[in-house]
């Protein structure tokens, strides 16, 4: 069987990076959560499910907008990423969340059903992603139920990314940076995953976004706060360091004050 993450272990990897990922999550990658969460249209009353809920970033909006008489539930199956998610449930005394250790491809159907389903940043860590998307649809009500996936796009944090990976290839050619966001990155390849899924007619919409970096340590924090940091590990901490000072230098020649990332945003209504 071929692995379509190409040893790529998120629960290892999250799990390490989780308070760098928190970090970073902040300035590069939180906005993605909010634009989720508009787009579903939560309303008072409704019981979502987050999944994977990684640190909380979908799950405390999600819960703001569906109030004291609506549920959350996050599930995750990196217990570092959920200690991080439940600090942030009890500093807001969110009485509406519920937090589980889980397997997104092995969810339970509920007892009643979900009003909607969040998925940001997690379709590409399985290995049939039309598969997962199919299970989401019918955790949902029929007749209204909604599912939002959201992926990164082409680019992520570039021109930044291409400089990390050309830097590994210099001083680890034998080592490959994998980077599992790039399975549903096109936006033919992000369709088709729906197609197959075969759940109805689905929306997609792409957002290009430029956030500053301040300073040489920020494309650090995103190397070591994302799925970048597999790689950091399998290189060790001297090599690691050469790479950062290649990043360094790059910044420092061109002058880069900004990374640019595209992010896309599919919302389908179970009919």
């Amino acid at each position: 069987m071929v692995d379509a993450l190409g040893g790529f272990d998120p629960k290892a990897t999250f799990d390490d990076a989780s308070l760098d990922y928190e970090d970073a999550s902040q300035d590069y990658w939180h906005y993605l959560s909010v634009r989720t969460v508009d787009r579903l249209g939560l309303r008072p009353g409704e019981r979502v499910l987050d999944v994977p809920c990684g640190t909380g970033s979908s799950l405390i909006v999600a819960a703001e907008r569906v109030g004291p008489s609506g549920l959350v539930v996050g599930l995750d199956y990196a217990a570092q990423m959920l200690d991080i998610a439940r600090d942030k449930v009890r500093a807001g005394n969110f009485g509406n969340v519920e937090v589980h250790v889980g397997d997104m491809t092995a969810i339970a159907p509920p007892d009643v059903p979900f009003d909607a389903v969040i998925c940001v940043l997690g379709v590409f860590f399985v290995d049939d992603m039309p598969g997962l998307v199919r299970s989401f649809h019918d955790l949902v009500r029929p007749g209204g139920g909604r599912v939002a996936v959201t992926v990164f796009g082409e680019t992520f944090v570039d021109p930044l990314r291409k400089v990390f990976v050309d830097a590994v290839a210099e001083v680890a050619p034998g080592l490959e940076v994998v980077q599992p966001w790039l399975r549903a990155a096109n936006a033919s390849d992000f369709s088709r995953i729906f197609e197959e899924a075969g759940v109805g007619e689905v929306t997609i919409e792409t957002d290009d976004d430029s956030f500053p970096l301040p300073s040489t340590d920020d494309w650090w924090r995103i190397v070591m706060g994302s799925s970048l940091r597999r790689a950091v590990n399998a290189l060790g901490p001297e090599l690691a360091e050469v790479v950062r000072a290649r990043g360094n230098a790059f910044i420092e020649r061109e002058g880069l004050d900004h990374v640019v990332t595209r992010s896309r945003y599919a919302l389908l209504t179970r009919a």
